[in-house]
């Protein structure tokens, strides 16, 4: 069979791939240039890289990652140094820093108790619901974690964090912005505070 994909985002692509392991000729439809939809960028006329949108793959995302491979992109990503940079009311600048010799979750670690994001109090409740969190089972468990994060999908992470023992200030000061800025909730969902 012959199938047209109007598309060459993710979707396409992932879409074109399947249906070529199942035998059918594809032929994908883009209107860009290059393919990639809103993880796409290109290299403008003075040499700087222009994002299609907001696109940060964290390293468990090993389906998109096994995608790129096979459409040949994998050697394309172009990684960056791990910081979260947060502007807080009068210009104050607070930082996530997650560059540290070792990765997970050791870099996570680093990065939550060095930052001024966080009072010593958030930090501690911080600790109290991260450290309950599957994915401090999934480095033992990772089935069962996985198993125990699906369950979570009728429940927001600002509900699941604060039943374990995290507070709203952490969610104003961090957990929003971050989720803000990942496209994650709207404006209308996110309050700025002073920090």
């Amino acid at each position: 069979m012959r199938v047209a994909i109007a598309g060459g985002g993710l979707a396409g692509m992932a879409t074109a791939v399947k249906l070529v392991e199942a035998g059918h000729q594809v032929e994908i439809f883009e209107s860009r240039p290059f393919m990639g939809g809103k993880v796409g960028s290109w290299v403008d006329a003075d040499g700087n890289h222009q994002e299609m949108g907001l696109h940060v793959f964290f390293g468990c995302y090993y389906n998109l990652f096994a995608l790129m491979e096979k459409v040949g992109a994998r050697d394309s990503l172009l990684l960056k140094d791990h910081t979260h940079t947060f502007v807080n009311e009068g210009g104050r600048i607070g930082e996530l820093d997650f560059r540290f010799i070792t990765g997970a979750p050791f870099n996570g670690l680093k990065a939550f108790f060095t930052t001024s994001q966080l009072s010593a109090n958030d930090k501690l409740r911080n600790s109290i619901a991260l450290g309950t969190s599957p994915i401090v089972r999934g480095l033992v468990d990772f089935d069962g974690a996985m198993k125990t994060i699906r369950n979570l999908d009728r429940i927001s992470f600002a509900d699941w964090f604060r039943s374990h023992g995290g507070n709203q200030s952490s969610l104003d000061r961090m957990w929003n912005p971050i989720a803000y800025a990942l496209g994650f909730m709207t404006r209308r969902t996110f309050r700025l505070v002073a920090c």
